[in-house]
């Protein structure tokens, strides 16, 4: 029987040297602080993690690092996102010979679905090809494709191990669906993707958040999560408003851009991304420098 996830799970960047190589030290930190400050699983080379930017060597070493450095504390669910579903299945295989607890697709990218028979056979053919525990990830706004809730529901139905979604849709109606048809299930969890949507979300019984502003405050983020399932109702108000005001980080640069710098402020690791994405100028790093002192994040 699949385990159902639950809780906050942290869409972790990669921390990168300036040859764009894995920052073993600065990983390590980085996972260390996001566990100690109660994330419930990492979500790993997902968006944040720059997957689609890496080198198949630094993704295995990203891997290695973050299996080797997490021991089993939490679970790792790995993104294993490609451009046709032969690919997405070798990435599936590399993934499980790092011990990995689950993994997580989009529809394929580049070439759009064009209809939910090709999201359909698509799942079915991943889910087939392992025995690992499928998420679902929808995230329209890169990939060009929607997946609609009546089509989860269905992939959920098929196949045994499809077992959750991560919903970054943005639209809470979308979010809505997903929860009236899904989120009775006891084998299936229903996530988030937007910090925007979490707090509410929540409250309408969604099993938790992959937010990456999680990367910059985790130990708040965990804090929403509790105070939603204990119908803490100021608390998640308080909360959500405190995040909305965070995520300004998002408007510099590309957002792993921002969340970096903000990590480097933070003395977690250095604030280099893959190119093409540009690094922050120091205008850039001042303002987000007095965002994270207005907040309480600087001590």
């Amino acid at each position: 029987m699949n385990k159902r996830y639950q809780g906050i799970f942290a869409p972790t960047v990669t921390p990168l040297d300036e040859k764009e190589r894995v920052d073993e030290l600065g990983f390590v930190k980085q996972i260390n602080r996001l566990i100690d400050n109660g994330i419930h699983g990492i979500y790993l080379l997902g968006s944040s993690g720059e997957f689609t930017t890496l080198t198949n060597t630094e993704r295995e070493r990203a891997m290695d690092i973050a299996t080797k450095t997490v021991a089993g504390r939490v679970p790792i669910i790995c993104c294993v996102m490609d451009t046709s579903t032969q690919r997405v299945i070798q990435n599936i295989e590399t993934a499980q010979q790092f011990g990995v607890d689950a993994v997580a697709a989009t529809p394929c990218y580049y070439y759009p679905s064009t209809d939910d028979e090709d999201i359909i056979q698509f799942y079915h053919a991943i889910a087939a090809a392992t025995e690992l525990p499928v998420l679902i990830y929808n995230i329209p706004s890169t990939v060009k494709t929607a997946i609609k809730p009546h089509v989860v529901a269905q992939l959920a139905d098929d196949c045994a191990n499809i077992v959750g979604i991560k919903d970054s849709s943005g639209d809470f109606i979308n979010s809505l669906q997903l929860l009236t048809s899904l989120g009775e299930r006891e084998d299936f969890s229903v996530f988030l993707g937007s910090h925007f949507l979490i707090g509410a979300a929540l409250l309408f019984g969604a099993d938790g958040g992959v937010i990456s502003i999680s990367n910059v405050a985790p130990k708040e983020s965990v804090a929403l999560y509790n105070a939603a399932k204990a119908r803490d109702i100021d608390e998640v108000d308080r909360l959500q408003k405190w995040m909305v005001k965070l995520s300004k980080l998002y408007t510099y640069g590309q957002g792993v851009s921002g969340m970096k710098t903000c990590l480097e402020i933070l003395g977690v690791c250095k604030a280099y991304t893959t190119s093409p994405l540009l690094p922050l100028d120091a205008k850039a790093k001042a303002e987000l420098k007095e965002l994270l002192a207005e907040l309480g994040l600087l001590l």
